[in-house]
C-alpha cells in the first residue's frame, strides 16, 4: 500500500497555515474546502520549478510517496511508524516552545525532552529531499562513493537507499547521546551528528512583531560558516549557526560552545583565517540547568523528593569533556532524565530576521517550494535580498507574482467596502501581524 511520507511535518506547517493568520480573496480556497469534509489545512507557498504562487494543502505539500518504504522488512513501513512516534514527542515540546513564547520570555524543558528535539532535528535535516536524492540517485563524490559502497559491504546492503534507511533506523533505535558512536550508522552522518546535535549548544531566537520567518524545502539544517579545501584537496564544511525554523516566529539555532560569551570565537576566526561569523554580535545565552539529583539519589524517586543543584558554568549538552564530568562527579551530581533547562528567547531586531532569511533563500535548490505566513512580508523580504551582496539567486518572477496578487487582495478589499451598508462599522483586519508575540 502505498503511502505520502513528508519530509517537513504537518504539526509544523500547521504554524504557517493561512487559516489561522491571514485573509486571502482566491476562489482556489474556496474550491479546497468544498473538496474536503473536514477542515481545510492550507499552506501559502511558492514553487521554484512551476514558478506558481498559491495556495495547497499540508496534507499534499513537502512530501514524496513511499519516503520511507523499506522492501527488505516485513513490516515495510516500519521506519514511517517509529518516525511518527519521534515526531508525535518532538511536537509537545516544540508546542511548548511556541505557547511560552507568546506570554513569557523563556521555557523550561527536559533533558530527555530536549535529547529527543535535538534527534528530530537532526533527521529533519537527514531527510530533506536533497539527502534523500543523494542516497537513491548516487550523487556522491568519488571519496564518499567509494566509503558508502564499503560501508555497504560491511553490512549487507544492496543500494545506497538502504545505507540512508538504516541510518534513519538506527538513529530512531539509539539513545541520543549515544547515537555519535552507532558503528551501523555511517560514519560521515554519524560524526556529522555528533557535531552538531551533541556538540553544539542550543539557543532560541524570536523574530519581532512586524517580522517573520520563512520555511524552504532544503531550509532545516542550512547553517552559516565557512567552506574549503583542507590541504587543498579534501572538502570541509563548519558551521558558526545551522538554522531550523519552527514558527514564523521562531527559530532554534544551534551552534559552537566558542559562540558561548564565557569562551568566544576569536582564536577559532584566526584558524579561518579571519573570517566572522555575521550574526556574532546576536546574543548567545547558553541555557541555565537545574540538576534535580544528587549522585546518592535513587533514580527511581519522583522529582519532588530529589535535591535540586543549579550549575551555571555550562550546560552539558555543550560540552562532552572528561574534565566536565569531573566537575560534576566532585559536586555530587549526576545527569537525569528529568534534569531541567532554562532556554531564554533572544528578541531579534528586523536586520538579523532578514539576515536568517536570507541564509536560507540563498541556499535554496532550483526545485525550491518555500512557505510564508504573509505576502506582504515576503515581498518585502525578496526585496531586500534582491539588495544584499553576494546573493545567488534571482526571484524576481515571485516579486512580481506577490506585487500582482497584493494588488488584487487590495482591489478585492476596495470592492467588498463599497458593498457595505451605509450607518454600519466594521472592522477590516487582513492579517494578524501578532499571531505568536
Amino acid at each position: 500500500m502505498d503511502q505520502y511520507h513528508h519530509y517537513i511535518p504537518r504539526f509544523l506547517l500547521r504554524n504557517f497555515a493561512i487559516d489561522k493568520y491571514e485573509r486571502i480573496f482566491e476562489s482556489n480556497i474556496k474550491q479546497q474546502k468544498k473538496k474536503n469534509r473536514r477542515k481545510a489545512e492550507l499552506l501559502q507557498t511558492y514553487d521554484r520549478n512551476k514558478d506558481q504562487l498559491g495556495v495547497y494543502l499540508i496534507s499534499k505539500t513537502y512530501g514524496y510517496q513511499n519516503m520511507y518504504k523499506d522492501l527488505n522488512n516485513k513490516d515495510v513501513m516500519h521506519v514511517e511508524e517509529r518516525l511518527a512516534k519521534l515526531e508525535r514527542r518532538a511536537s509537545e515540546t516544540i508546542h511548548n516552545i511556541v505557547k511560552a513564547s507568546r506570554i513569557e520570555n523563556q521555557v523550561v524543558l527536559l533533558r530527555r525532552d530536549l535529547g529527543e528535539l535535538r534527534k528530530f532535528l537532526f533527521i529533519m535535516n537527514y531527510r530533506n529531499c536533497q539527502r534523500w536524492s543523494q542516497f537513491t540517485d548516487e550523487k556522491f563524490d568519488s571519496i564518499t562513493l567509494s566509503m558508502v559502497k564499503t560501508f555497504m559491504q560491511q553490512h549487507n546492503l544492496q543500494k545506497p537507499k538502504e545505507v540512508w534507511l538504516q541510518n534513519i533506523s538506527e538513529i530512531l533505535d539509539t539513545p541520543h547521546e549515544e547515537v555519535g558512536n552507532n558503528q551501523k550508522i555511517f560514519s560521515i552522518d554519524r560524526e556529522d551528528y555528533k557535531q552538531r546535535m551533541i556538540d553544539c549548544f542550543l539557543i532560541i531566537w524570536q523574530a519581532g512583531e512586524n517580522d517573520e520567518f520563512i520555511i524552504t524545502s532544503n531550509g532545516f539544517g542550512i547553517f552559516e560558516g565557512v567552506s574549503g579545501n583542507m590541504f587543498g584537496a579534501f572538502p570541509f564544511q563548519y558551521a558558526f549557526h545551522s538554522f531550523y525554523v519552527i514558527s514564523p516566529k521562531l527559530v532554534l539555532v544551534l551552534c559552537p560552545t566558542v559562540f558561548r560569551k564565557e569562551v568566544g570565537a576569536d582564536e577559532l576566526y584566526r584558524f579561518f583565517g579571519g573570517q566572522r561569523s555575521i550574526f556574532e554580535n546576536v546574543p548567545h545565552p547558553g541555557a541555565t540547568p537545574n540538576y534535580v539529583s544528587t549522585g546518592n539519589a535513587s533514580r527511581s524517586k519522583p522529582k519532588n523528593e530529589h535535591s535540586h543543584s543549579k550549575f551555571d558554568a555550562t550546560d552539558p549538552f555543550d560540552l562532552r569533556s572528561h574534565a566536565f564530568d569531573m566537575t560534576l562527579n566532585n559536586m555530587g551530581i549526576e545527569r537525569q532524565w528529568n534534569d531541567t533547562f532554562t532556554f531564554s528567547f533572544v528578541k531579534l531586531d528586523s536586520a538579523t530576521v532578514h539576515l536568517v532569511n536570507y541564509i536560507l533563500l540563498n541556499e535554496t535548490k532550483p526545485d525550491l517550494v518555500l512557505t510564508f505566513l504573509s505576502r506582504p512580508y515576503l515581498y518585502k523580504t525578496i526585496a531586500k535580498y534582491h539588495k544584499k551582496v553576494g546573493v545567488q539567486h534571482d526571484f524576481s518572477n515571485l516579486k512580481k507574482k506577490l506585487f500582482i496578487a497584493l494588488n488584487r487582495t487590495h482591489k478585492d478589499n476596495l470592492h467588498l467596502r463599497k458593498n457595505i451598508p451605509t450607518g454600519q462599522t466594521y472592522s477590516w483586519n487582513v492579517r494578524e501581524t501578532n499571531s505568536e508575540s
